[in-house]
């Protein structure tokens, strides 16, 4: 079965950070025609999101130069012929140039306007700067993902959630046009959306929250060959399983020791986890339900066994990166997946896409010659 439950929603694409990108590529992947839209001093070059092939695979590119006086005018067409758009400016911005949601929805567009700013269109950090780590930062998120602060994130958190609200908003959106007709402008703030994870654990927001504690039936431990495994043997059957594999039975009553015996019992548990590889650990111990598995790393990611059996990674350019995780009809079902696996050139598609909006031969030759796309 072909997963393409957007096919037929055209998506223009003006953002040029990581969130745009993390939203755009799950909408391409699920059957949208996504168009990015591109400066045409860049025409010719690789169509990169921040360089990375994994966020622009999937999608169509096109040149236009917004600053240009005629720019708008280009703009505001190809929104009559589209169906989402997706920017990341400042709030205000877009409208200050000329053409933002309320010229759009003015011109009888009834397009879904999705806006991505790191604090949202209002409120008095709205016009502030930031990066993942402010938003982690401003969400509380940082205080409790690590024991004590500071401490320094080595990959995004708040981006790629943030980026999923935005995807989520829009398929909302969609539907709700199908019932009412009328287009709408999404507010998605990343600050937002990465307080939102606090939502199963709102005691994060007390001055005494609750933080997971440090138990031996829930850590890493370091193997013979220096890899790491998590255990998470939480429940009374797990650990039970954990001792009885590694041959440590007089601890099946110790799961919910508590001090200097927890410390004691991590401590003969870390010993018997050095006598052998980490391989060699999950091999015993998963057919026990011990509840133990490998802390992968780099290139084991891709590797896995499981993430091989499932297809987690996709090629794309000779680079593997993250498939859609979006299946659809149970384990013989089929991944969201666009068929554009490439990502595009800069300009590839400027002429397709401005025909489809509309525009003749003769007023896209002289767009290229004014230098507009």
């Amino acid at each position: 079965m072909e997963l393409k439950p957007l096919e037929g929603i055209r998506v223009l694409d003006l953002t040029f950070l990581p969130p745009g990108g993390y939203c755009t590529v799950q909408l391409a992947d699920l059957g949208a025609d996504v168009i990015r839209i591109e400066s045409p001093t860049l025409a010719g070059k690789p169509s990169l999101v921040i360089g990375e092939m994994g966020l622009s695979r999937g999608k169509r590119s096109i040149t236009l130069d917004q600053r240009h006086e005629r720019g708008n005018e280009v703009l505001s067409r190809l929104v009559m012929s589209a169906d989402v758009l997706v920017e990341n400016m400042m709030p205000g911005r877009m409208e200050a140039r000329g053409f933002g949601y309320p010229q759009a929805r003015d011109a009888g567009s009834k397009i879904i306007w999705c806006s991505i700013t790191g604090f949202g269109q209002d409120g008095p950090y709205a016009d502030g700067a930031g990066h993942d780590i402010s938003y982690a930062g401003h969400s509380g998120l940082l205080s409790i993902l690590a024991r004590g602060l500071p401490w320094n994130p080595a990959a995004m958190l708040s981006v790629p959630i943030g980026a999923m609200m935005a995807t989520t908003g829009v398929l909302a959106a969609l539907a709700e046009r199908s019932k009412t007709g009328e287009g709408c402008q999404l507010d998605i703030s990343l600050a937002d959306a990465t307080s939102w994870l606090h939502a199963g654990n709102t005691s994060a927001l007390t001055d005494t929250p609750f933080q997971i504690p440090e138990s031996p039936d829930r850590r890493m431990y370091v193997c013979g060959d220096g890899r790491y495994v998590s255990v998470a043997a939480a429940e009374p059957r797990t650990w039970a399983a954990l001792c009885k594999g590694l041959e440590a039975s007089d601890l099946e009553d110790k799961l919910r020791a508590t001090g200097e015996e927890a410390a004691k019992v991590a401590e003969r548990i870390s010993a018997i986890f050095l006598k052998r590889s980490a391989a060699d650990w999950i091999k015993h111990l998963g057919p026990l339900g011990a509840a133990v598995n490998p802390v992968n790393t780099g290139r084991e990611v891709i590797d896995d066994p499981h993430n091989q059996a499932r297809g987690t990674f996709v090629e794309v350019a000779g680079r593997n990166v993250p498939a859609n995780p979006i299946r659809v009809g149970g384990p013989e079902g089929t991944q969201a997946h666009s068929a554009i696996t490439e990502p595009p050139t800069v300009g590839e598609h400027t002429t397709a896409v401005l025909t489809d909006a509309g525009f003749s031969a003769e007023e896209i030759e002289r767009l290229r010659a004014d230098g507009v796309v």
